[in-house]
């Protein structure tokens, strides 16, 4: 299959726009997703014994220390957008214990999956499905197919929301570092299964000053909890933990 047939060009505008600040913007789900994806993974004595974990579109890295704590597996990192890779490494390289451990992959799936172990305990694809085609989603379920072993399991979360309606401006919080405060807000417009995005961040000063506000537009393929247990049940895997609140499901092979 050829690495790009069917897939998008990465979503550039989107994270060429916010990679710099992604990592204050996404502090409080991090914490949050963080702490759940450690509960899922590892129930049951986690990932099989010295299976890799594999994190599709990591971004910026900031789960990668939570998966590392799951045990001596080795953690592959894929992300296809050279802006984010570059704080996907920084995270890599600064964190104690991460840069033995984890290699960073460029491009898609379909790039990385050559480069990938024939076996992986688990896969955790996060907030990244809705970037994909039909096609490209299909190519990825072929993949958690065929990787993962008996025990091993896939995480995926969800963003809302889960149907086409028409969402008003929003803000979707603000997070602290040092003097700063950086906000997230954004409206959507329903178009068949898609949603298109316009996002806004604005980055303040702690007396309530902007001093930055940046926009950038997306599309976003909706996805539901029925569909993905659907799509899994399709390759041998079944429905296992999951936390409603977050969108975090996980299908395990048993």
């Amino acid at each position: 299959m050829s690495p790009s047939e069917g897939a998008p060009a990465p979503p550039s505008d989107l994270y060429s726009a916010n990679a710099d600040i992604y990592a204050a913007l996404a502090l409080p789900y991090v914490e949050a997703m963080s702490a759940a994806l450690i509960e899922i993974l590892g129930r049951d004595g986690g990932p099989p014994a010295g299976l890799p974990i594999l994190d599709l579109g990591s971004g910026t890295g900031s789960l990668l220390p939570g998966l590392a704590t799951l045990g001596a597996h080795p953690l592959y990192a894929v992300e296809p957008h050279p802006a984010m890779r570059a704080g996907l490494m920084a995270t890599v390289c600064a964190a104690p214990g991460l840069a033995p451990r984890v290699t960073v992959l460029p491009g898609t799936l379909d790039d990385a999956a050559p480069l990938l172990p024939s076996r992986l305990g688990a896969i955790t694809a996060l907030n990244m499905l809705g970037h994909l085609d039909e096609a490209a989603q299909d190519r990825f379920w072929g993949f958690a197919g065929e990787r993962l072993p008996p025990g091993g399991v896939l995480a995926i979360a969800l963003q809302g929301p889960l149907e086409p309606i028409e969402v008003p401006w929003t803000d979707f919080g603000q997070s602290a570092v040092g003097g700063l405060r950086y906000g997230t807000e954004g409206r959507a417009e329903p178009d068949g299964e898609t949603m298109r995005w316009t996002m806004r961040w604005t980055v303040r000063t702690a007396a309530g000053e902007v001093l930055q506000e940046r926009t950038a537009r997306t599309d976003w393929r909706i996805l539901s909890p029925e569909g993905l247990r659907d799509q899994a049940a399709r390759v041998g895997l079944e429905p296992g933990p999951a936390r409603d609140d977050l969108l975090l499901l996980s299908f395990i092979r048993r």
